[in-house]
Formats: C-alpha cells, structure tokens, sequence
C-alpha cells in the first residue's frame, strides 16, 4: 500500500501540465494526511499485525478516506483543507445525503483506483510483480479522460422570437406594491431559460446576465438583502448598521412594508439565524414548516417539497392596508435534487436527470405562486424571481456550486413580473449587490435620487456593470466582471483568462505587465 498511496499522491493533479496546480491540490492537510497514512501502513507492517480483523477495518477506513479526499479534489476541482474538512465534520448529516450524488460524479478510473486498493488490503496472495504492475495502471489512469454525459447542458433553447417582449428599463414601482421575492436554490440562467411557465417564458432571459459574487447559499442571500458580498470572509459578519441598513428593514422603516420570510431549508447552518429573525418580522423556515406541516409535505436532506409554500402563504394577511414584502426560498433544487412525484424513483437516477426534473417542479411551484397572488391580491403585486448560484454539471470540469466562476454557477435568472398588468422586466446586465439600491430607487415616488449613484440602478440606461466574484472556501478562482468583459484567475495555475460576458471567445492574458495589473486589482478586491 506504501507504493498506491504514493503514486496517488504524486499523480493528483498531474495531468494539468502545471506544477502550480500540483502544489495547489498538495495543500498541507492532504500531505499532513498523507504522512498519517503512510505511518500507519508502517506501524501495521511492523508489528505484522495487518491480517488482524480490526487492523483490516483501519487500513480500509484510511484508503477511503484518503481516496475520498483526492476524489472531491478531482470532482469539484479544488483544494481540500483543515477548514473545509472540519466544514464537513460539523454538517456531515446534510453532507451526507450528497454523497450518492458525488459518487455519480466519479469517473472509471476513481472507482479502479478503489477497488485495487481493497485489492491489495484484503488479498495475501499477491506476486511483487503487482507492485509495478498497479503503479503503472494508476499512472495510466491519471491521464484517463471520460467524456461527461451532461443532460442538462441542452444548446438548443426556446426560440427568442416571443409573443411577449421583455422590457429593459424600469422608472418604478407603483406606490404600496406587494413584493414576493422567489429565489430558486441552484438554478443558473441558461437553466431556467429552457423551461416555460403558465405565465412566463423564461428563453425571454436569453442575453441578459445578471451575476452573483460567490456561488454560495447563505453567503448569497446575505448579499441580496445587504448589498454587501463580503467576500474576503466564508461566514457572515454581522454588525447593528448592516442588519438596520438590510433591504427588509429599510422597506419597513421608510414604506411600512410588513416583512416575511418563507424558507424551505434551515436557517440554523452557517449563522443564517443570527441574521434573518433580525431583519424580518416574521420568519418560516424549514423547522417551523416541518411542525404544522410535517405530515402533508416531505422533507429531505437540505430542505422541504417546496409544495409547502403554498400552504405557507394562506398566513400571510393579503388584506393588510400595509404592502408586503415576502422572501420566498425554495430548496427542490438543491443537491441531491428533491422530486415529489411518485413512482419515479429520482433518487437512483443521476445528479443531471434528478436536477432536471426538480426544476420542472419548481417552475410549477411558481405558476401556484403566481396564481395565489394574482387572485387573492387586490393591489398590484411584483412576483420577483432569481436564484441564490446556479449549478454545474461538469462544464470546466466542475460539479455543483461553490468552486467555479464560470457563467453556470454565477449567471442566475432575473425578472419582473407584473401580476396585475402581465408585464416582464428584466435588465440587460445586472448583480445581486445593486439590488437593495435598485428596489429601493423604484419605490422612491418623490423621485428626489439625486444622491443615488444611477450607475449603480441595473433597470436605467445609466447603469455600469463591475463586479468582484471568488469562490466559496476556495481561492482557486477569482474574477472580475466589467463592462463588456470578463477576468477569471485561475489561481492554481497562475492563468488569467479573458473572456465576453457569455463565456464565450476565451483567450489568456499573456502580455505581463497587463496581467499582473488586472491580477493585482482582483486580488485587492477580493481578499
């Protein structure tokens, strides 16, 4: 085992042809890991105690573990370290329930790697000639590239031609309109745009881009109601100003608005409860749902059957001579992708097909939505729909959210809908962190913003688009977006690449003195 360990370690990350990423991917928790395992092949070996049934079970767990780790390094292409490990430990019962969703992930060549080492865990009768043999193959191995079955990259979308035109400037909202805010959980742009709703056909989002500065739940819904991306921080900082200057409390303090949040996941994970129950009046998350509706509705790992919201809803007093403003989170769509329908067995289906069909139930979910306020609502409602990231499905050799920049985790949907009026809007270009300057604007009836930056308003022709983004617990990526153009930092391999807003047209920064000013301004953002 001394000699699959090693050649393990010395192949991960290999293929790149970069020793910087090399480095990146030997962070000192894997080589402090390392060393723990190489020590204990010793010490068993020493003591000629490896046929022992308990010293069996130890050895089997370390491989596991070790190519579990190299595993998630391969899969989500980033670093493992103390701090994402200890991440795990603390929430290993949600994390848990992923775990068949990130085996799905695994290539061939991971799962020989497995089973030759139970191989040469559990047989005696082994010819050294093996030794060379089982080296030989994991270098091979190392260079094996599958080719991903992505079912949701689908090129072909919606034709734009439209019965309904989407409009890109907004002077305002109407005085005293309800504000139902739905934010879909992992749902890219180029995702949602292939679907089509009752009410909306979302190819209308075709070639608008609206970004999000971490693809990351909690740190996304921080920014959507604070401005704020804090990205130099994996964890919310909270201060008195930040959470009276939120969007939630500001609509209460300065348009009487009565505030609610409806959450099918948990606010107690990652310090969201130290910071949601302080900016709303009322808060329904997963646990409150689970208590009065528990037995209509079911739960899984991350969150509920996001069904449960229409029932939820029924609470809330649409009569009110205040205007609402309702943050409505779903979670279906999250890892390992929730289905409530009966009879398909999604959960031994893979990640792409689960995925798929949990966001045709949300688009179903929105149509109920949208159909309770239209009919119960007598004032104008604005029934607003984005996503907290996006999700990816091996696009840059990424899997889920977290860890890529790229447009299928950061490129979120973004519209308006008018219930009343049947009118969409939604911004050429636009990010999370203008939102609470952007809705607050439109509310403004007196119309004296002289003191509003309206570069910073996404729904006016003034607007300027410049973003920072970097990923969750993560430095591999780091990205600034600006005007027409797009700036990824891979800094695993010390590569900046430019790139238009759709991704498309790539080409690497060479000249190095341009490189190492638009390198040194992102990382002054970003750290």
């Amino acid at each position: 085992m001394f000699y699959i360990y090693l050649s393990l370690y010395c192949f991960q990350g290999i293929t790149s042809g970069s020793i910087d990423v090399w480095i990146y991917l030997h962070s000192f928790f894997l080589n402090t890991f390392t060393v723990v395992v190489l020590f204990l092949e010793f010490y068993l070996r020493y003591k000629q105690d490896q046929g022992n049934q308990y010293s069996l079970i130890l050895r089997l767990i370390s491989w596991i573990l070790y190519v579990m780790i190299l595993g998630y390094q391969q899969v989500y292409q980033t670093q493992v370290n103390y701090e994402l490990f200890i991440y795990f430990l603390k929430h290993i019962q949600l994390l848990f329930n992923d775990l068949i969703s990130f085996l799905y992930q695994w290539k061939l060549s991971q799962w020989i790697v497995l089973f030759l080492g139970f191989y040469w865990i559990l047989y005696k009768t082994r010819k050294k000639i093996f030794i060379l043999l089982s080296v030989v193959i994991l270098f091979f191995l190392s260079f094996h590239v599958e080719r991903e079955d992505l079912d949701v990259r689908n090129k072909s979308s919606i034709s734009i031609t439209q019965t309904k035109r989407v409009k890109t400037f907004l002077e305002s909202i109407p005085e005293k309109s309800n504000i139902v805010f739905v934010i879909l959980e992992g749902v890219s742009r180029k995702h949602l745009s292939t679907q089509r709703s009752n009410y909306i056909d979302f190819s209308l989002l075709e070639g608008s881009h609206f970004w999000i500065p971490m693809p990351h739940t909690s740190k996304s819904l921080f920014t959507w109601m604070t401005g704020q991306s804090q990205l130099y921080q994996t964890r919310l900082q909270l201060d008195n100003f930040l959470l009276e200057d939120s969007l939630p409390k500001q609509l209460q303090k300065k348009y009487n608005y009565q505030t609610f949040m409806i959450y099918t996941q948990s606010i107690y994970f990652e310090g969201m409860d130290r910071f949601f129950p302080k900016i709303f009046q009322t808060v329904w998350d997963k646990t409150t749902l689970e208590k009065e509706y528990g037995s209509l509705y079911s739960s899984f790992s991350w969150g509920m059957d996001d069904r449960v919201i229409l029932a939820a809803q029924k609470k809330i007093n649409l009569k009110s001579n205040d205007p609402l403003f309702v943050l409505i989170g779903l979670s279906q769509t999250h890892s390992p992708y929730f289905v409530a329908a009966n009879g398909l067995n999604s959960e031994w289906k893979s990640p792409s097909i689960r995925y798929k069909l949990a966001l045709q139930e949300e688009v179903k979910v929105l149509d109920s939505i949208i159909s309770y306020w239209k009919e119960n609502s007598d004032r104008e409602t604005v029934i607003i729909i984005s996503a907290d990231h996006g999700e990816s499905f091996g696009e840059e050799g990424a899997h889920a959210h977290n860890y890529s920049l790229y447009n299928q985790e950061t490129d979120v949907p973004f519209l308006f809908y008018f219930v009343k009026s049947g009118k969409i809007f939604s911004p050429k270009q636009g990010t999370s962190i203008d939102f609470k300057t952007t809705i607050l604007s439109l509310l403004n009836q007196n119309k004296d913003q002289v003191h509003l930056d309206r570069r910073k308003l996404f729904f006016t022709p003034d607007y300027k688009l410049e973003l920072f983004l970097k990923t969750w617990n993560s430095e591999i990526q780091k990205s600034w977006i600006i005007s027409d153009k797009k700036y990824i930092y891979h800094s695993d391999r010390d590569q900046l690449l430019e790139m238009e807003l759709d991704d498309s047209n790539r080409k690497q920064v060479i000249d190095v003195k341009l490189k190492e000013k638009l390198v040194k301004q992102i990382l002054s953002e970003t750290r």
